[in-house]
């Protein structure tokens, strides 16, 4: 399975908490999993004023028995959060950074986006002028999704569509 996502650092983490981000959900993140680790997870921070999303984002998460939310005011749970920045034995915590339309995809998923597009859209035509179709990986409740941009239309499917 495809990972974008970078392994959370320290660093990473601080830069996150200066930007502002206060809330930071964990989630199992099978796109993570290897053989030889006992669990992988995602960790997405929010805004102090994003409260609404991170409410919704811990609803769908309620069947995973690892989720979890973190206060980074809160100094314990920001130690925790360092830990798990330090990359504990045996396992792998990703951070959700931003991707979006500037995200290249590797040559196999480049070509598997071709070949959807030929055979849902194929009245679809790049242009010369750089225009034409567009295409970004977006993240939404730490599952990944292909987001078109052609002309007017613009549409998402799950990433797992062409995997």
């Amino acid at each position: 399975m495809y990972n974008p996502f970078p392994l959370l650092t320290r660093r990473l983490l601080m830069d996150q908490v200066k930007k502002g981000k206060r809330w930071f959900v964990r989630q199992t993140f099978s796109r993570g999993m290897r053989e030889q680790l006992t669990a992988a997870f995602l960790i997405r921070g929010y805004k102090e004023e994003e409260r609404a999303q991170v409410e919704e984002h811990m609803a769908t998460l309620q069947q995973d028995g690892n989720a979890f939310l973190y206060d980074a005011k809160i100094p314990v749970h920001l130690e925790k959060l360092g830990k798990a920045a330090g990359q504990p034995v045996g396992y792998e915590v990703f951070y959700a950074a931003k991707v979006g339309t500037d995200w290249q995809p590797p040559e196999l998923y480049e070509r598997r986006i071709r070949d959807y597009i030929r055979q849902h859209h194929p009245n679809w035509r790049v242009r010369g002028d750089g225009g034409g179709i567009r295409v970004g990986l977006h993240e939404i409740f730490g599952e990944l999704f292909l987001k078109f941009h052609h002309r007017r239309e613009e549409y998402m499917i799950p990433f797992d569509t062409i995997e």
